[in-house]
């Protein structure tokens, strides 16, 4: 394992480069294919401008802080976002923060992880989604139709704030993953956005600096209504995002549902708000990292807190997409070449179960492996070799069910069953031995 190096201060924090984390366990014929389209393990000395730019393309920043490109560093591993005072104020703008975002908006269902740690100032380290307005179609929430109107998409996967906000919800920002999902809606006439419904209703409206609606579900009560979900979105131990670096997840479902994860266990599942539209996450969207400030979470950093190296920055040990596919599936963003295939799974196959139907044996199992792979099942009784399966496996990490037959059924009694992942001649790794017993009445 590659070890990570970051001198905070007079600390050293070391972190492991391949820190277990992946999507949930697929179902039973399917696979988790990496998306290297927006995928990025930071072991670069630059960003990567194929993927990402160092700025967002419609949006300055929340003011005080704006986003300055030159806060965005790749160094040890890390993409490193050094919030900072600006040396001349820009209007508004007295500090700066920083911005990723994907140069392509065509991330779509699928599961979405970052591994960061916060800074440890009032300012946010986050991760999210999010696409631009285009027209809405047919008629909204008020039974009108226009071709003024229009909408867009948002899915905030985390949120975080290592410094003590002086609000009654702060320590939730410090303390676990907030997240939302939020459709934006600009209307047919100007009063839509005077428009206020009650936010504790099921079809709560926002409203966003008197320009736009949002129609919100999520954790975050800043943002969002509020109201969170079944899970736990809470860091263990009583550990607070700054203290060091955790996963934050999402699996956009489908079109109207969303699961959350931290640190690989669930926290929370959002049905999204179909108020504007029955069907709201249907179009695909950009990948967005960035520090800001919020008008809720003050005070505002002070110049010694901006000057302090040891918490004024945002660290990105990764970030990983997976698409879902049916086992043999090819997708066109995954990797199929096995010498620049990324370091992303850890090697292993796992026999989840075996059952015997008459002569055969039906061998359930996982596999991991970063690249195309063969795999053989085989059985054996006192040493010797009874008979054996050939396998090709996707890259991924999959859930398969195979068969292996024996001439009758007692021939598997006292079987040994064993699954080996191979490179070429070359054994990857190996499942532990599953012993069979055939059950005589």
């Amino acid at each position: 394992m590659r070890i990570k190096f970051i001198m905070l201060g007079s600390f050293l924090l070391c972190t492991g480069v391949n820190v277990t984390a992946k999507p949930p366990e697929p179902e039973l014929g399917k696979r988790w294919s990496v998306n290297y389209a927006y995928s990025d393990e930071f072991n670069q000395t630059s960003l990567d401008r194929t993927k990402w730019r160092d700025h967002f393309n419609t949006w300055k920043g929340r003011p005080p802080a704006k986003f300055v490109p030159s806060a965005v560093t790749l160094s040890d591993g890390f993409l490193q976002i050094k919030n900072h005072k600006l040396k001349k104020t820009d209007g508004p703008y007295t500090i700066g923060g920083g911005a990723i975002q994907s140069l392509n908006q065509g991330a779509y269902h699928g599961y979405y992880e970052a591994r960061f740690k916060a800074s440890r100032i009032n300012m946010s380290t986050t991760f999210w989604l999010s696409n631009k307005n285009v027209p809405f179609e047919g008629e909204n929430f008020l039974g009108e139709s226009c071709s003024e109107d229009s909408w867009a998409l948002e899915l905030d996967i985390a949120e975080a704030v290592g410094g003590v906000i002086d609000a009654p919800f702060g320590a939730l920002f410090r303390t676990g993953q907030q997240y939302n999902t939020h459709v934006w809606y600009r209307g047919c006439k100007p009063e839509d956005s005077e428009l206020l419904v009650d936010p504790n209703s099921d079809n709560s409206v926002m409203n966003f600096y008197g320009r736009a609606l949002r129609f919100s579900k999520g954790t975050n009560v800043a943002e969002g209504d509020g109201t969170g979900a079944p899970g736990n979105a809470k860091l263990a131990n009583g550990k607070e995002v700054w203290q060091d670096f955790n996963t934050y997840a999402a699996w956009w479902k489908n079109e109207n549902e969303v699961d959350f994860y931290l640190n690989d266990q669930f926290s929370g599942h959002i049905s999204i708000d179909t108020t504007l539209s029955a069907r709201p996450y249907n179009r695909p969207m950009q990948i967005n990292m960035v520090t800001e400030t919020y008008d809720w979470a003050k005070p505002y950093p002070t110049d010694e807190q901006l000057a302090d190296n040891s918490i004024n920055t945002s660290y990105y040990d990764w970030i990983r997409a997976y698409v879902y596919l049916d086992v043999t599936e090819q997708h066109p963003n995954s990797n199929n070449s096995n010498e620049s295939a990324g370091d992303i799974f850890d090697e292993r196959v796992e026999i989840k179960s075996v059952n015997q139907v008459l002569n055969t044996l039906e061998v359930d199992y996982v596999y991991e492996s970063d690249i195309d792979i063969d795999a053989d099942i085989l059985l054996t009784k006192d040493s010797k070799t009874l008979t054996s399966k050939q396998l090709s496996l996707k890259a991924g990490y999959g859930h398969l069910r195979s068969s292996v037959q024996l001439k009758t059924a007692i021939d598997l009694d006292k079987t040994n069953i064993q699954i080996v992942l191979k490179s070429g001649d070359k054994t990857i790794a190996h499942s532990k031995t599953h012993e069979h017993t055939v059950n005589v009445k």
